[in-house]
């Protein structure tokens, strides 16, 4: 009796193992398998240069650097075209990163802890008595590898001084797929809804030159200051974001804020 037992006991723990290792063979989640991840590093800021340009996050310290407290993040894929709304969806198979039209997409935008994408400002004053030139943010990322479906975008918005928790939104879609970066400028459509086939946006063609300008024309004038979103995530929708390209690290993300201080006239 108990041999017979624990042959059924064996026969039924070893179809318990078979169907979870069927499930984890064909289970398809935000692009990547569920089984696989992504890592941001560090984002860091500073300024350079003798010019009076101090920086400063979402709580509006201001000084000459910011430290963003992000370390091994991870986040899984996501998809947005302006900012505010990110969805998530499944792929149709691991090899291939088209989200699964049979499936409906998930808005995440409310999910907390947040694990699908990196948001904060990144705002620039000159504080100085003399206009700053040649003023700009240029940014780079550590890892030589640079994974093509990484995107960072830096934002311009209408912002004050008060501190607050609470992002301000871009002025458009429009104005936030103009400001994306990434290390290929290959097109991709956005999702905008939870429908796969039919919310999607424009192409949108990222730009490749990690650098943004500031003021008119690279020039800050004194007590002028700039305030911009920045965002980091993994976009589902770049032909890249396989399984197997799944696991990369971006490495550090370092944001150098540098201008010259212009000659004061006496």
């Amino acid at each position: 009796m108990k041999k017979s037992s624990r042959k059924r006991l064996l026969i039924s723990s070893i179809a318990m193992l078979l169907v979870a290792m069927v499930a984890l063979g064909t289970a398809t989640f935000a692009w990547f398998t569920s089984s696989t991840t992504a890592t941001a590093n560090g984002i860091n800021v500073k300024t350079i240069k003798a010019s009076k340009l101090e920086i400063s996050k979402l709580n509006k310290v201001w000084g000459t650097t910011v430290a963003y407290g992000v370390d091994q993040a991870v986040y899984l894929p996501v998809s947005t075209n302006n900012g505010t709304t990110w969805f998530t969806a499944n792929a149709t198979a691991k090899d291939n990163y088209l989200a699964d039209q049979e499936k409906a997409a998930e808005n995440v935008s409310a999910k907390q802890p947040n694990i699908y994408y990196f948001s904060e400002q990144l705002n620039v004053r000159n504080s100085g008595e003399a206009a700053v030139n040649n003023a700009k943010i240029t940014f780079s990322l550590s890892d030589a590898t640079k994974p093509d479906y990484i995107r960072i975008a830096l934002v311009p918005v209408t912002d004050t001084e008060e501190n607050t928790d609470q992002l301000p939104n871009p002025a458009s879609a429009e104005t936030f797929m103009q400001n994306i970066f990434a290390n290929d400028a290959t097109s991709y459509k956005a999702l905008t809804g939870t429908d796969v086939q039919s919310n999607l946006s424009e192409d949108i063609t990222p730009k490749t030159t990690y650098e943004v300008t500031l003021g008119e024309g690279g020039t800050l004038n004194p007590g002028q200051t700039q305030y911009y979103n920045l965002y980091v995530w993994f976009e589902g929708q770049d032909a890249e974001c396989i399984d197997n390209n799944a696991g990369a690290s971006i490495g550090n993300i370092t944001f150098t804020v540098q201008g010259e201080t212009a000659s004061q006239t006496p």
